[in-house]
């Protein structure tokens, strides 16, 4: 069976993956742009690792668990939960794992009422109780926000805490997004807490393109005509294949969350912390504060700090980021040297999730991707994995 993939991110590799270790070997993935993993790329810069928006990998990830090398990525951990600032305050909501001190800490200093961490320590109990594909496919819709209101949470609590973290997870700043993905997320944050691979998020697919085989992916080969059995590029080349996979947003049928991140190079850190710093201030801009190079040193190759900095939407200015900055971490951040900033217009697909997901297919074309089951990186690998699996089962 000869095999055409147009699209080299996540869904597309882990499609091919699927293909190639059960047994189909001629398979072919047609990437545009001059590396693979479409929304999930790392740039070298000045001696710097900046990943295309900040992202982490939840190893507690289903669909990651089965495909990825977990020891092979070196993964750098963050510690589990936040510190949050707030009207020049810093607010601990430390996981228990951490250690008695960070309890003691989150009990008498964290967010919202001890009622407040009582119901967070049920939804974490209730959520580990609970497996991925029954929160995914069950029938509540809800919003997010009304969830947790429904659950009891305070105001205080959703203020200051949920809506800041959610805010960096979901990529909008109201908590509207359907409440499973708020269920699901939290249940892999606290499983397994959040992770970078030493060398960057895009140490992900070329773990999986090395698998795959280079010789297999043609960068810099765009297709914007296929049908069921042909693939044509954009000099004009026609080659014919048993099946066809399109592995991006081609109808463009869904609408998406942007956000804007900045890389910033600092002599210092503002503190030593390997929490994703969460801002929970009334009127801000910036969603979280990462010490990329603390979490993560192989992050910089310099004696230089690297800070990752994100706020939702595009077209900010550099002095509106700045003095967002300065709210959280004074008159230092004045000194920080802008490496390198992203404006990602399609960061995450603004859908729910999609119950019992199977193979799109429309005249005789399979269709994958993250935005026909849940934006993140286990709805994007998920849908490869379903895709394969239905062309394996075409073959029988």
């Amino acid at each position: 069976m000869k095999v055409a993939i147009i699209g080299g991110g996540l869904a597309g590799l882990t499609c091919a993956w699927y293909l190639k270790k059960n047994g189909i070997a001629d398979v072919t993935v047609f990437e545009s742009s001059d590396s693979v993993g479409g929304k999930v790329k790392t740039d070298l810069i000045s001696g710097y690792r900046c990943d295309r928006g900040f992202q982490v990998l939840l190893p507690a990830y289903p669909e990651t668990k089965k495909v990825l090398n977990y020891e092979a990525l070196n993964l750098q951990r963050f510690d589990k939960g936040s510190l949050i600032f707030r009207n020049g305050k810093k607010i601990p909501f430390y996981d228990p794992e951490n250690g008695v001190s960070a309890l003691i800490q989150t009990v008498l200093k964290g967010p919202g009422s001890l009622r407040d961490k009582v119901l967070l320590l049920k939804l974490k109990l209730q959520l580990s109780r609970t497996s991925v594909d029954t929160i995914l496919n069950s029938s509540d819709t809800r919003t997010s926000l009304s969830f947790l209101k429904d659950f009891g949470f305070s105001s205080s609590m959703i203020t200051d805490f949920w809506k800041p973290f959610y805010q960096g997870v979901f990529l909008e700043n109201d908590l509207q997004t359907d409440n499973r993905m708020l269920r699901f997320t939290f249940k892999m944050f606290a499983e397994s807490g959040a992770a970078v691979p030493k060398n960057g998020m895009g140490a992900i697919p070329e773990q999986l393109a090395e698998f795959i085989g280079k010789k297999n992916i043609r960068l810099e080969t765009a297709v914007p005509a296929f049908d069921a059995h042909s693939v044509t590029t954009a000099v004009g080349e026609t080659s014919t294949f048993d099946v066809v996979v399109c592995a991006f947003n081609y109808e463009k049928s869904v609408l998406y969350h942007s956000v804007s991140n900045y890389y910033f190079e600092a002599e210092q850190l503002p503190l030593e912390s390997k929490h994703v710093l969460l801002n929970a201030n009334a009127k801000r801009i910036v969603n979280n504060v990462v010490l990329m190079s603390y979490v993560a040193p192989n992050y910089s190759s310099t004696n230089k700090q690297l800070i990752s900095v994100s706020a939702n939407g595009t077209g900010w200015t550099n002095e509106q980021i700045t003095n967002d900055l300065q709210l959280l971490f004074g008159a230092q951040v004045r000194d920080w040297k802008l490496v390198k900033y992203y404006e990602i217009y399609e960061a995450l697909p603004n859908l729910n999730p999609i119950r019992s997901f199977s193979s799109q297919q429309k005249a005789g074309v399979y269709y994958c991707g993250d935005y026909l089951t849940q934006g993140s990186i286990n709805g994007a690998m998920q849908s490869g994995r379903i895709t394969a699996e239905a062309i394996l089962n075409s073959k029988k």
